[in-house]
């Protein structure tokens, strides 16, 4: 897959931001004491110099307009520097590595983090690809499609944080060009725990990948007054 990959319409870069665009439904259902804030429904829009120059706009799609937050920030996100092709490297950037003993890193998660906070150039993107391919027992789908309807082959990851949890990632991947295109996230209690329940036992998370480009300045695209 990663071999197979080429540029995209907004590679190679055409401007000073990049620009990213994801849509957040998350779900709590046992869970009532959630906030409306991180309820389903988020529109996040997201402009970075990937040099610590950034704007964030979040619309909550309960409550519309004017958006819930618009802030622009000056300090080095998580992600911010030069992005590289190699597998190893990658792994590192997107997993801000060294963890702590004993910690099971959330790769998908932080796949998807990584893509919500950055333009991925190409040759990154082949990068996570194969990074993935190294992660033990996750399986490939091809011929998938996203909530929208757009293709794409998908990589899923199932595994055990600690009992008596078990975590199913999905990744959905465009087939020509490599960009994500969505993420889903589902934790669930396995039958047989015995561990009284707590509220956040089961959640889960969508997040859908609506643009990612480069742009001008973090007025570009403006942000109307719609969900």
């Amino acid at each position: 897959m990663a071999v197979g990959i080429g540029n995209g319409p907004a590679d190679p870069p055409k401007a000073m931001f990049e620009y990213v665009e994801t849509r957040v439904w998350e779900s709590f259902p046992a869970d009532p004491t959630v906030p409306a804030e991180t309820g389903p429904g988020r529109h996040i829009r997201f402009w970075t110099t990937g040099r610590g120059v950034s704007r964030t706009v979040v619309i909550n799609d309960a409550r519309g307009c004017p958006p819930e937050t618009d802030e622009s920030d000056e300090a080095l996100g998580p992600f911010d520097g030069p992005l590289s092709s190699d597998p190893d490297a990658v792994r590192r950037q997107i997993l801000q590595e060294p963890l702590p003993p004993k910690v099971v890193p959330d790769v998908f998660g932080q796949v998807a983090d990584f893509y919500s906070d950055r333009f991925v150039p190409q040759t990154t993107r082949q990068g996570v690809l194969r990074m993935l391919a190294r992660v033990p027992g996750i399986t490939v789908q091809t011929g998938v499609t996203d909530r929208t309807g757009r293709a794409g082959f998908a990589v899923m990851w199932t595994y055990q944080p600690a009992a008596p949890f078990t975590v199913t990632k999905t990744l959905i991947f465009d087939a020509l060009a490599g960009q994500l295109l969505s993420s889903h996230s589902r934790a669930h209690r396995r039958p047989d725990a015995t561990t009284p329940p707590q509220p956040t036992d089961e959640y889960e998370i969508f997040v859908l990948f609506v643009a990612s480009t480069y742009t001008p300045d973090t007025r570009t695209p403006a942000v109307t007054c719609t969900t």
